[in-house]
């Protein structure tokens, strides 16, 4: 009975902190600004934005076009447009 009781209590355990363990990655920011905010931002200047992160000095988001192909492309921390090469 106590080893049922342990198992119980471990398994109660687990499923209490995974919650906690999935907001910890929130919040997650790039050059101080949160990743969700630059993403929404990006979308509504038409870049499809699969995700962002922070890559040097500026901030590097992959994007997905009409084809489906991945694609990385840099852009200004502060004005959010592409850099050219």
């Amino acid at each position: 009975m106590k080893t049922l009781s342990t198992a119980v209590f471990i398994a109660i355990a687990g499923l209490v902190s995974m919650p906690a363990l999935a907001l910890a990655d929130t919040d997650y920011t790039v050059h101080g600004r949160d990743d969700f905010v630059l993403e929404t931002a990006l979308r509504d200047q038409g870049t499809p934005v699969d995700s962002v992160e922070e890559w040097g000095a500026y901030v590097r988001a992959w994007t997905v076009d009409a084809n489906g192909h991945s694609a990385m492309v840099l852009f200004d921390p502060d004005t959010l447009q592409p850099l050219l090469n």
